[in-house]
């Protein structure tokens, strides 16, 4: 397979920016070293997960985890993308999230692996000290010690840096005495080492400071919560606990970067593991509608299942389309970091920083598609679906959870126009004035409808440059008239999150289809990309209406919507068939497999 080349993209630039198919990155891609990695972590979970997974929906899970991290450690699964001096395997971003698709697929335990490897690694790896390194990396590798995150309080969710938990600094200046309560905490049962977020004495900001369990931590009781069952989760309490200031991660008053930006490579792995998740209730949709008969006949045969099994399809392809080309991208900048001098450490977080705003894009376009298409699977079984004793069940009370951590998706939504505008305040994105250039050419009639085929690649190249513009017509619009106050119009940020979500999704679809039309099933790739495509011009059609809305009146909001409808305007093709060809695909396959 031809290796992608070596065409930088910085964080929010697809907006202005084409990207020739060539140069993106796909499953297709993954080299055999990337799919060894993934199919010895399916074989450990098949022989150490699969035989017991009930009783990952039972409180048994939660003594359970602690020992799989230690076999899973043994075997060096939690340092894929760990240095090889700390124990790792030293790995670049895509493989780390190539395996991590494999390793999601383990119902409960999967949170556990989460926060011990990514939210317990990243912050040392990315921050601590040489002697804090040395001290705990390699041990949290191997999960000889075992961690826990913790940043939630009852008065600070979303808002994080609300929260009230306080570390003091002794009279001698050795430690801190560490006070205050942080709840749901993946992980406090069995941790042995907590990254505690708190404010230093009357510090504006957090910090974070290394805590260990035998200083004093005191735990509740296991949540009783709606899924997930087999993964630790309780309140954590901190009652006068010695912290030696040398356990003070990072620079004090700047614990919330540390948080951020350990969430920024967390957001993308919800992503990583909706599409496992995703993938298995697929599965279980499928095969339970070819095997189900009524009418005298499998439902997989009728119209109606067809079309969900299309509509599901759709969302997961364009889901690992877009999750493996942002992890490629963080690796083109993290290696153009290195070669021009940058640490390989400041390196790993600066280039995942880059890409703040397509890791929250993912969380929300994925975690969304995951609810979706696990509503989906269980309506398919009937009333089967409905039975505590199905796993679909099972999945679809686990996966609830995925819109709400991480950041819920509607802080994520916000967040995503807010950093595309703050990197353009910045200089580092020219997005006015190629908002400026959109805006003239509707003045002076510029703006067209696509012509052709929609089954040419170019129809498809033309039409998503007029979906990009369309991002930037509503946004400049609403930019013009709230100016810096656009921070306050959370409606508006939120639909405008929608289009550029919707713009990125079906621009990875599309080049991954286009460079891989020829590899396998060209035909179902095109078809996919194609309803994609209309679902999507529906979406934009929608939110950029309310944008304008709110943003423009009279004959101004009549002119650009119009413009907006013309750009958005495609010919007449016959989306039932092309579904039901995609529909048909899978259900042979019996899985989602492409």
């Amino acid at each position: 397979m031809e290796e992608p080349t070596k065409t930088i993209l910085k964080g929010g630039e697809f907006l202005m920016k084409s990207t020739p198919a060539i140069e993106v990155f796909c499953p297709e891609d993954y080299t055999e070293e990337q799919k060894m990695f993934r199919s010895s972590m399916r074989d450990f979970l098949l022989q150490e997960v699969e035989p017991i997974k009930e009783k990952f929906d039972s409180k048994d899970g939660t003594t359970i985890a602690p020992v799989l991290l230690e076999k899973m450690g043994n075997l060096g699964f939690h340092g894929i993308g760990v240095p090889e001096e700390f124990g790792g395997l030293n790995c670049d971003f895509k493989t780390e999230l190539a395996f991590g698709e494999i390793a999601s697929d383990s119902f409960a335990f999967a949170q556990s692996i989460g926060v011990h490897t990514g939210l317990g690694i990243y912050p040392i790896l990315l921050y601590g000290t040489k002697a804090q390194k040395d001290k705990y990396l390699t041990k949290i590798v191997s999960a000889e010690i075992k961690c826990s995150y913790c940043l939630t309080e009852p008065s600070a969710g979303s808002d994080a840096n609300a929260g009230k938990t306080k570390a003091t600094l002794s009279a001698d200046g050795k430690y801190y005495l560490l006070n205050g309560q942080k709840m749901w905490i993946t992980n406090s049962g069995f941790a042995d080492v907590f990254f505690v977020f708190c404010k230093i004495e009357d510090d504006p900001n957090l910090s974070c400071l290394i805590v260990h369990k035998e200083w004093g931590v005191k735990l509740g009781e296991e949540e009783k919560k709606m899924g997930i069952h087999g993964s630790s989760t309780r309140q954590v309490f901190f009652e006068d606990v010695k912290v030696p200031v040398e356990n003070l991660l990072g620079e004090r008053n700047k614990g919330f970067k540390i948080a951020m930006n350990a969430l920024n490579a967390g957001r993308i792995k919800i992503a990583v593991a909706n599409s496992a998740i995703a993938a298995r209730a697929f599965k279980l949709g499928v095969s339970y509608a070819n095997q189900r008969v009524q009418f005298g006949q499998a439902i997989s045969e009728f119209g109606a299942i067809q079309e969900k099994i299309a509509n599901m399809a759709i969302q997961m392809y364009a889901n690992e389309s877009a999750w493996n080309r942002i992890a490629h991208h963080v690796d083109l900048v993290y290696d153009e970091m290195v070669e021009n001098g940058v640490s390989k450490i400041d390196a790993k977080f600066q280039s995942i920083a880059e890409f703040a705003m397509e890791c929250a894009m993912s969380k929300v376009y994925g975690s969304e598609m995951e609810q979706f298409v696990v509503d989906e699977a269980l309506q398919m079984h009937g009333g089967m679906g409905y039975s505590g004793e199905s796993e679909i069940e099972t999945l679809y009370r686990n996966i609830r959870g995925n819109r709400i951590y991480e950041g819920t998706n509607e802080i994520n939504r916000m967040l995503i126009p807010s950093t595309l505008l703050r990197k353009a305040m910045k200089g580092e994105l020219d997005l006015m004035g190629h908002t400026m250039q959109i805006f003239q050419d509707l003045q002076q009639g510029k703006i067209s409808t696509v012509a052709g085929e929609v089954d040419d690649w170019k129809f498809l190249a033309a039409y998503l440059s007029n979906v990009k513009k369309v991002c930037l017509l509503a946004l400049g619009q609403a930019v013009q008239v709230f100016q810096d106050k656009i921070k306050d119009e959370q409606e508006i940020l939120m639909r405008a999150a929608d289009m550029l979500i919707q713009t990125y999704y079906l621009e990875s679809a599309i080049l991954r289809s286009e460079k891989h039309f020829n590899t396998s099933n060209g035909s179902i790739r095109k078809d996919i990309c194609i309803a994609l495509m209309y679902a999507t011009a529906d979406e934009l059609k929608v939110a950029a209406r309310d944008i304008i809305y709110a943003s423009a009146q009279g004959d101004m909001a009549t002119m650009v919507l119009k413009s907006l409808n013309k750009l958005l305007q495609l010919p007449v093709t016959n989306l039932k068939d092309r579904k039901r060809n995609i529909a048909k695909h899978f259900i042979s396959v019996n899985q989602y497999q492409i």
